[in-house]
């Protein structure tokens, strides 16, 4: 099976392209941020909980950077939220 790994979202269309071209099965493989939320369409208030106590609970076992790389993956976001 043929499979490609793409990394920059320049390549995905060129990738796409490419894996189209070929006869048989093909694996596209695209690294996306590990950090970044996935939004449903209406946030309930229990999401927004579950989502503070988790959060919470790296902080206090010492995982801040986690944390940390959260926010700034999502924080062009908060719009959406409110």
């Amino acid at each position: 099976m043929t499979g490609f790994n793409v990394s920059d979202p320049e390549e995905v269309l060129t990738t796409l392209y490419n894996a189209f071209e070929i006869d048989g099965p093909v694996l596209i493989n695209i690294m996306t941020d590990p950090n970044a939320l996935a939004m449903p369409p209406k946030i309930e208030l229990g999401q927004m909980v579950g989502f503070a106590q988790s959060m919470y609970k790296l902080l206090i076992n010492g995982r801040t950077q986690e944390v940390i790389d959260t926010i700034n993956s999502n924080y062009k976001h908060i719009r959406e939220v409110f």
